[in-house]
């Protein structure tokens, strides 16, 4: 199973002058937990855990933190066409939640450690299936 298959299309960002108001206004329309920044492509990311944090370590109302203090960055990317597994050893090794899917240096969309937990059961039947087409690969049917 690839990226692509349980990836969400489509980026909300928002722009380098963003607050960390901005990013929340952002994250709740579109039902997101995520913002990237953006200046002509994607420079970070800022996610519900690093408002939580820079309000509590700032101390400051969000409108007055820019988000770009706020931001994990580099984003980390992974391609639509990478495997889940590929996916979830990323973020493991990262300590992330959250991969950018790009092509190339177009992104596309987003892949959450949710996203993964939710087609866990589809991965399973996936992997079910291919073990049974390879016994039977090996019996020449």
């Amino acid at each position: 199973m690839q990226v692509r298959d349980v990836m969400t299309t489509g980026c909300v960002t928002v722009p380098h002058s963003a607050t960390l108001a901005d990013c929340v206004t952002r994250m709740l329309m579109a039902g997101t937990g995520s913002v990237v920044i953006d200046d002509d492509g994607p420079l970070g990311i800022v996610t519900e855990s690093d408002v939580l944090r820079a309000a509590h370590d700032i101390d400051e109302p969000l409108d007055d933190i820019p988000a770009h203090v706020a931001m994990s960055h580099p984003v980390e990317r992974i391609e639509p066409t990478a495997t889940v597994r590929k996916a979830a050893e990323r973020m493991h090794d990262l300590g992330i939640k959250k991969l950018l899917v790009a092509r190339g240096l177009e992104p596309v969309g987003m892949v959450t450690l949710t996203d993964l937990v939710w087609h866990f059961s589809d991965f399973q039947r996936e992997a079910g299936r291919l073990a049974l087409e390879g016994r039977a690969w090996e019996r020449g049917e």
